[in-house]
């Protein structure tokens, strides 16, 4: 077996340079050697995750979620699951698996924390990645086995098409946004600064049909994305229009974006989004454009509206969310309106969870992700944050008075908190970070309108 010791830097920048042994087991610090506590983490990369290597960077993080040293696990050429192995003194530690396809592609500071942000590296492309992450705690004298499941972040835009595109246009663009600009070491998005993903088409050999096959890869998108088509006509304009999808771009999936323009006597304009899994066969999901949707019309060419509330896809153009109030059914908590997004509070909530593993976040994040959707309401369904929870107001406050809520701390931490209501204040108690069945999750969903 070899023995090595890994500097952080190192295991850094040079990502790609594994030793050949199935399990590796570090040269620790003087304050480590001593230690007969043992954590071996294994990763494994789950169904789904079609050509990816489970060989992966360990970040590991103390109780205080200050970082402790970078692991890197080896397969000894199989690339079903790796192990690494090393000696810790007794506490609690939080593991944060990473696996790019090429570390240069990322930006993120060498001495990282749980909530530091990974995100597209300055003139590179966007990369493939999988993480994991997990909690451990090691007792005196105890050693540990801890499994890593890595799962993929990214989604790709594979080919985007547009087609019985008039004569007289000379350019086309498609634009899809907005999606999350970076992930967090816990595994969290950032949603802020979103991105936007653009693409310019070349003219095919078919005439008429418009293309371009980027096969890029993005974290998914913050919500309900919007994609815009874009038709330049030499000197005379160009005309623009938006079409809201009705579901979000989620990662491990590969999206083909494609559209027909027709004009008999108005314009119209059909497509669809085909949804593509690493691994299955692809569905379609359908949208229609037409006039309604055309948002700028620079110049003499072609024909719109100045309207930049038209075509606002499948939200309810009579109805707009306003915070404070109700929406569809649902309290609206906060509204961006430059953006044309809102966060609404599920109408329903549960209890009675109990997980009987310590990775209590992910197990309350997949149960809020696949929550009943609400009548008319499509978006992204999560757990709330404290800050949201603490703009409910007196009436909807007074509904939850006195019971436990699961929420996201500041630190994109699992925690929970009652609600208190006294003089028509609603406030919340300080977060609580154990959990159980008595605890309720109310979650929350990310729309665009």
């Amino acid at each position: 077996m070899n023995r090595f010791v890994i500097h952080s830097a190192a295991a850094i920048i040079g990502f790609a340079c594994l030793v050949s042994c199935s399990e590796q087991e570090s040269d620790l610090q003087s304050v480590y050697e001593s230690s007969d506590n043992q954590l071996r983490i294994v990763t494994h990369t789950r169904g789904g995750e079609e050509g990816a290597s489970s060989v992966a960077s360990i970040f590991l993080f103390n109780g205080s979620s200050e970082y402790v040293r970078t692991l890197q696990t080896d397969a000894a050429g199989s690339y079903t699951s790796a192990s690494a192995s090393v000696k810790l003194p007794q506490g609690t530690y939080k593991l944060c698996a990473l696996s790019p396809s090429d570390l240069s592609h990322f930006q993120f500071p060498a001495t990282p924390s749980p909530t530091s942000v990974i995100s597209q590296a300055e003139g590179q492309a966007m990369g493939d990645l999988l993480m994991a992450s997990a909690t451990a705690s090691l007792n005196d004298g105890e050693s540990k086995t801890v499994n890593l499941e890595l799962e993929r972040k990214v989604l790709e835009l594979s080919t985007v098409t547009i087609s019985q595109v008039p004569g007289e246009v000379t350019a086309v663009t498609v634009s899809v946004a907005p999606f999350y600009s970076g992930i967090r070491f816990n595994g969290s998005y950032v949603e802020e600064s979103p991105l936007t993903c653009t693409f310019a088409l070349a003219e095919s050999a078919t005439e008429g049909v418009w293309e371009a096959a980027p096969h890029q890869l993005a974290f998914p998108s913050k919500g309900v994305p919007t994609i815009t088509v874009t038709f330049t006509r030499g000197e005379t304009g160009s005309s623009s229009y938006t079409y809201t999808a009705e579901n979000v771009l989620t990662a491990n999936n590969r999206y083909n974006i494609s559209g027909t323009y027709t004009e008999p006597l108005g314009v119209t304009l059909e497509g669809a989004v085909t949804l593509q899994a690493w691994t299955t066969d692809p569905s379609a999901i359908p949208f229609d454009f037409d006039e309604s949707n055309a948002i700028s019309d620079s110049g003499s060419g072609g024909s719109g509206t100045d309207d930049p509330n038209a075509g606002s896809g499948g939200s309810d153009n009579t109805e707009t969310p306003i915070a404070g109030q109700t929406y569809k059914g649902c309290y609206v908590v906060s509204v961006d309106a430059a953006n044309r997004t809102a966060v609404l509070l599920s109408p329903t909530e549960s209890k009675g969870y109990s997980d009987g593993n310590s990775d209590w976040k992910s197990y309350i994040e997949n149960i809020a992700s696949t929550w009943p959707s609400f009548e008319g309401v499509t978006g992204i369904r999560r757990i709330p944050t404290i800050i949201e929870l603490n703009n409910i107001d007196v009436v909807i406050g007074n509904e939850k008075k006195g019971k436990n809520y699961f929420c996201i701390d500041k630190d994109s931490d699992l925690c929970t908190v009652r609600i208190i209501v006294s003089e028509n204040i609603v406030s919340l108690s300080n977060p609580n970070y154990i959990f159980g069945p008595a605890y309720y999750l109310c979650p929350v969903i990310d729309i665009t309108y």
